[in-house]
């Protein structure tokens, strides 16, 4: 059993990993651990409201833990209430307890490498192969997102090839798009997402102060630069790269400092949108049987879907 087959209203022991632990306050001030836990299938949220004084400190993201507890609803979402909970000794693989992508690094790997060989020789090609060198280890086990879309091991890698899928589409429906700054728009768009974010011991994703104070569009602008002065270029490829990266959430108040003023920024945001939601949604049907509905998903206005047979 995983968390995915968890049921509401059932009593179940399950062995999970631990993403999140907090140690908050009921409105009664009394003490009570929130947790979320994760295991390849997914996450869920669970309390533990009988706390004892040495548990309180007992608990820390990236531990193995068995649970016993009562899987309830609370808001339409399934929410596990502990009973008991103990960290498994001995010798045991986180890895076997992360989300991961279901496309695994190699074939990530072979992908990119297929759609690279469609570009032409020239300043997109060669920054890219910068770029996917200099950080290769990270691309392709980082998270796209902490939370909202592909928020999972090679999140990012996976989200880059869904993009790169739909835009190698599109560029044959309309070849007045450029291949090269469109395909390299979609590579590096979220490539600042490597230091925006940390990804200790592919558990826990968070903030780093940089990507707080900064944020990943401004250091992906800053990293063209560098690297275009780095490669010899300059000129209108690395403006136009630039404004793909900065323009790419397709909105002033979405988060992007200039909208969409080529037809490949305007491209590369609407595959990112798409990407982003359907992912989400189907992340949210994987957990859920056919014939029920889904938990609710922030990244589609909160709401929640059938899985139809």
């Amino acid at each position: 059993m995983q968390i995915k087959d968890l049921k509401a209203k059932e009593d179940t022991t399950l062995t999970v990993m631990i993403k999140s632990v907090q140690s908050l306050r009921t409105a009664a001030q009394k003490p009570y651990l929130k947790f979320e836990f994760v295991d390849k299938s997914g996450s869920i949220f669970a309390n533990k409201w009988s706390v004892k004084p040495s548990e309180l400190e007992a608990f820390s993201a990236g531990q193995i833990v068995t649970v016993k507890g009562l899987v309830q609803l609370y808001n339409a979402q399934k929410q596990w209430n502990i009973e008991s909970i103990s960290v498994v000794e001995g010798d045991v693989d986180p890895a076997d307890y992360v989300e991961s992508s279901s496309m695994t690094v190699e074939s990530l790997k072979e992908y990119m490498g297929q759609f690279m060989g469609q570009m032409q020789e020239g300043y997109y090609k060669e920054i890219l192969q910068y770029f996917l060198e200099k950080y290769e280890q990270e691309f392709y086990v980082h998270p796209a997102a902490s939370r909202m879309h592909h928020a999972f091991r090679s999140g990012l890698a996976q989200h880059v090839f869904e993009m790169l899928k739909m835009g190698e589409a599109y560029c044959e429906l309309y070849p007045i798009v450029n291949r090269d700054l469109l395909y390299a728009g979609i590579i590096l768009h979220d490539l600042g997402k490597l230091f925006e974010m940390s990804y200790e011991k592919c558990v826990k994703t968070e903030y780093t102060l940089e990507g707080l104070m900064v944020g990943h569009i401004n250091m992906m602008v800053s990293m063209i630069d560098e690297a275009s002065r780095e490669l010899g270029y300059q000129g209108e490829e690395v403006l136009f790269l630039k404004h793909m990266v900065i323009a790419h959430h397709g909105k002033l108040e979405w988060g992007s400092p200039k909208e969409p003023m080529i037809i490949e920024a305007e491209l590369l945001h609407y595959l990112d949108v798409v990407s982003a939601k359907m992912t989400a949604a189907t992340m949210a049907l994987q957990h859920c049987a056919a014939g029920e509905m889904s938990d609710r998903i922030p990244m589609l206005d909160n709401r929640r879907f059938y899985h139809h047979k």
